[in-house]
């Protein structure tokens, strides 16, 4: 059951935070506000797409599958963060953008130290108790990024840009709560 709320952390932030980072800018040129979050949200989709496409069997039980998973989901996640963060947000998204940006980069960093701490597992138990450990550095970072972009998603919707962004806020929360499990 630890592992199944660590696996569901992980998965929730690689998505709030590929949100985050469409937010960051570093590109060349600043794009006009539906663009840009046409740009986020296509790069956050593109990147939870490649998360669900991940092979899971043996997460969490088997040492190298675990390893592979999360190794992928690093992989993804630098990948989706570098795109984000050459984004060059308009004037009216760029602190938003900024905060997603650096929220990303601290998620990015804690995935990275979890990666090589499995790196180091050599035994099932030793890879429960990494999978049951809490990981306070990502769980901080990923309330940041799901707020700058909820503060995204209200940028949209106050400027009539029908764009979802997703950023697993009360709404999105209250619904899969109440959303009956799959026999």
């Amino acid at each position: 059951m630890k592992f199944l709320w660590r696996y569901v952390l992980v998965v929730a932030g690689l998505v709030a935070g590929s949100l985050l980072l469409v937010a960051c800018g570093g590109g060349e040129e600043e794009l006009k506000l539906d663009e840009y979050l046409r740009q986020f949200d296509r790069i956050s989709d593109d990147a939870q797409t490649r998360v669900e496409r991940l092979e899971s069997e043996g997460v969490g039980q088997d040492i190298e599958a675990s390893r592979d998973y999360f190794d992928s989901l690093v992989d993804i996640f630098e990948e989706t963060f570098n795109d984000l963060k050459n984004l060059q947000p308009p004037g009216e998204a760029r602190d938003a953008h900024s905060e997603f940006v650096a929220a990303g980069a601290e998620m990015l960093a804690s995935l990275e130290d979890f990666s090589d701490q499995l790196a180091d597992v050599e035994s099932p138990s030793e890879l429960q108790a990494l999978l049951a450990e809490p990981m306070p550095a990502f769980a901080a970072a990923s309330e940041q990024s799901a707020n700058a972009c909820l503060e995204l998603q209200g940028i949209a919707d106050e400027n009539g840009i029908e764009v979802d962004l997703a950023c697993g806020g009360e709404e999105e929360e209250e619904e899969e709560v109440a959303t009956p499990a799959a026999p």
